[in-house]
């Protein structure tokens, strides 16, 4: 029989655990087989899987479909990919199931297909899963790997200038994540990233700044200078541009919307490119939409410009 008391203790955890409840929470508080049976039947308890259920009435949302399906993975199954980078504050929510990683050696639920998919790991080491808001997940650096092979080179590129920016990985272990695994694949991606941002010093310049660079270099046009200073005739100084060809005299300004969006940054920008101009250098400027959704108008832009189109 369930008795009130454990019907309270059913609505105590369902409140800490997003409505998620597992067979072995319910042994623990003293409920028979039977009773969890009748609350089955009864409609008090919903089956999401073989010995987890959802507490009728507990709403639906982000944080009941996270616990549900790592309940369902445990002890071994860990939030990884886009869904790992929306806990670090590296993408934003995307719709669609979860994805959860678990190690190749268990047999992974058959869960359902609109909560979340799950894939299995030889290579998933325990320094590379943390916790986080109260769930198991996949490292930042673990999560950049596993995503390097979905992203393009500049939007892979944004993503680690992210994660730097939010200090919620380092160079460091990004470095080590690639060296434990030489045959990842997107590793050599992963690389070149690495290698721009430690030549370029970029964690500190905005992302979209990065994404240009990201998109000159992967078309192979020469490599711009980050954050080349401009000087006159007379050697005194003139602006600091985002990218630039000195001997070309072409200066690349990226204008996020944040810092380009008011009336007075708007005067201030032009007349800073004014100025720029009277030193006798040529001015392209992309928005940040371009640059992160139209990269080869960026590309065939800078291109033209060098005489390479």
């Amino acid at each position: 029989m369930v008795d009130t008391e454990q019907m309270r203790q059913l609505d105590t955890l369902a409140s800490r655990q997003a409505g998620v409840i597992s067979r072995g929470d319910l042994v623990i508080a003293g409920w028979s087989q039977s009773g969890i049976d009748r609350a089955l039947s009864n409609g008090r308890l919903v089956r999401i899987v073989s010995g987890v259920y959802r507490v009728a009435g507990s709403p639906s949302s982000r944080r009941y479909s996270q616990v549900a399906a790592l309940t369902a993975c445990a002890p071994d199954g860990y939030l990884a990919r886009h869904t790992a980078a929306e806990l670090h504050g590296l993408l934003p929510v995307a719709p669609g199931p979860l994805q959860l990683v678990m190690p190749h050696h268990r047999k992974a639920p058959a869960l359902p297909p609109d909560l979340a998919v799950v894939t299995r790991s030889r290579t998933l080491s325990p320094d590379e899963v943390v916790a986080r808001e109260g769930l198991q997940l996949t490292s930042a650096a673990r999560t950049i790997l596993d995503l390097a092979p979905t992203l393009d080179s500049s939007a892979l590129a944004e993503l680690v200038a992210t994660g730097l920016r939010l200090r919620v990985v380092d160079e460091t272990e990004l470095s080590g994540v690639v060296d434990a695994h030489p045959a990842a694949r997107g590793r050599g991606r992963l690389l070149t990233a690495l290698e721009l941002l430690a030549e370029d010093g970029r964690h500190a310049r905005a992302e979209v700044e990065i994404a240009a660079l990201t998109a000159i270099l992967g078309a192979g046009l020469p490599r711009p200078v980050v954050g080349l200073r401009i000087v006159d005739h007379t050697g005194a100084f003139v602006a600091e541009v985002d990218l630039g060809y000195p001997k070309a005299r072409l200066a690349l300004e990226i204008d996020g919307y944040r810092w380009h969006s008011t009336p007075a940054q708007k005067l201030a920008d032009e007349e800073r490119q004014n100025r720029i101009i009277l030193a006798g250098w040529s001015v392209l400027r992309f928005s940040a939409q371009v640059v992160r959704r139209e990269p080869e108008v960026l590309v065939a832009a800078v291109a033209e410009a060098l005489g390479l189109g």
